[in-house]
């Protein structure tokens, strides 16, 4: 039976991380991941392959106010927003898969945000500081598995750990990992999956749980409980949505007040507030100090991707073809590539340095540092906005990745009113 990592609690940034990796260590991607992204491999240029699997997947959800980021690329997902019969009484939230449906091994990543009703004549505070009426300040991981044990049969055909842990912003904080024991068994055929669980409930939003959980074969914990331990669970955090503005890390924004722009049919971009519109033909252009914006939309002719509905991978195709015209045309280097999430919409964000674009020798030119959001739209309308400085500029404030963000979409395929295909 396969152990978890070693979890400490660390203070100060308050998260959770396995024992350190070094470079002889870091585990390997899983056959059946790389297997899913083969066409990511033949699309991206020979130096950026590692995009095909790791790449992060980056969630805004401004509208339920919160964040967090997978260290991997996914291959397809939905978007959660229902009522059930249950003690969560509402769920709102997100559900990967990182293999394809052919897959043997199933490799899933889930975030969902639930209400938090206190059962029995208990207040909130006491309810969210407690483990089956046990105080958890203080709680051994031994006590809290005894404790569970008595109220759960779960132990019953599975090996569990798990405990509380300090999280950055929560009142209580909590993880288990459980693996069915037939792993152990050797004559089992049916695949064994363990299921990795987080949960948080946070100072500021008390009444709600927000909900990790993954699945995996027990002999690649190693690969994505690293992932989760060193990536997820640390990025997780509440955005303040109060007023129209967000807060990520700690910085203010304010995007609204402004209407949106119209790029092309069905696809709207937000007004970016601080930078001045400029005057030219055909052309979406803003300025702000040494900074140009300009925003575009083009029809692309790959059916995979220009089809009315893509799939997650079909968009992909998208990202990893704009990466390769980067690196081929504007002999861009690629410092960032990843899948962003805003409210459901995806969109793929790229920053590097390249030969200026503007000037008709691009062989000649000199570089410029850029960082760009690439969106799919219905049919085969495509939106591009890219910021464009002088090299040693730094594109990549939270202010200006949400600027480059802030692309909208008009189409979406529902699933029974609850479910939408991202």
């Amino acid at each position: 039976m396969m152990k978890l990592p070693i979890i400490l609690a660390l203070t100060g940034l308050s998260i959770i991380t396995p024992v350190a990796y070094t470079a002889e260590t870091i585990p390997a991607t899983p056959k059946a991941i790389s297997a899913s992204q083969q066409d990511a491999m033949s699309v991206l240029p020979e130096q950026y392959k590692q995009y095909a699997t790791k790449m992060k997947t980056v969630v805004t959800d401004r509208k339920n106010g919160y964040t967090f980021t997978i260290p991997w690329r996914v291959s397809d997902g939905v978007m959660i927003d229902m009522d059930v019969r249950s003690e969560s009484e509402h769920i709102q939230g997100y559900s990967f898969n990182l293999t394809g449906p052919n897959q043997e091994d199933a490799y899933t990543v889930s975030f969902t945000k639930r209400n938090n009703t206190p059962q029995g004549k208990v207040s909130q505070k006491v309810w969210n500081t407690t483990w089956y009426d046990v105080p958890i300040k203080g709680m051994s991981d031994e006590e809290y598995l005894r404790i569970w044990r008595q109220h759960s049969n779960v132990f019953e055909n599975n090996e569990v750990v798990g405990g509380f842990f300090s999280k950055k912003g929560a009142q209580a904080a909590r993880w288990s990992k459980i693996t069915p024991k037939s792993y152990s068994d050797m004559s089992s055929i049916s695949p064994v999956h363990s299921i990795f669980e987080a949960e948080f409930i946070m100072e500021k939003d008390p009444t709600h749980r927000y909900n990790l959980v993954s699945t995996y074969p027990p002999i690649q914990s190693g690969f994505m409980e690293q992932g989760l331990l060193e990536t997820t669970i640390p990025s997780f955090s509440l955005l303040n949505t109060a007023g129209g503005s967000s807060t990520i890390k700690g910085v203010k924004q304010f995007l609204t007040g402004t209407s949106d722009i119209v790029v092309a049919d069905g696809i709207k971009f937000t007004y970016p507030k601080g930078f001045t519109r400029v005057k030219e033909p055909r052309k979406i252009t803003f300025t702000k100090d040494n900074m140009r914006l300009e925003i575009e939309s083009f029809s692309v002719p790959i059916q995979a991707v220009s089809s009315a509905m893509p799939t997650m991978m079909g968009k992909q195709m998208l990202g990893d073809q704009y990466v390769k015209s980067l690196v081929d045309v504007n002999q861009a280097t690629i410092e960032h590539y990843e899948t962003h999430i805003n409210d459901g919409d995806v969109s793929f964000y790229v920053v590097g340095t390249m030969k200026n674009p503007e000037t008709s020798d691009t062989s000649a030119a000199e570089p410029v540092a850029f960082a760009a959001s690439i969106i799919l739209g219905s049919g085969s309308n495509v939106g591009v906005a890219r910021l464009v400085a002088p090299v040693g500029t730094t594109l990549t404030t939270p202010q200006l990745v949400e600027i480059l963000d802030g692309f909208k979409l008009n189409n979406t395929l529902n699933i029974n009113n609850s479910s939408i295909v991202l």
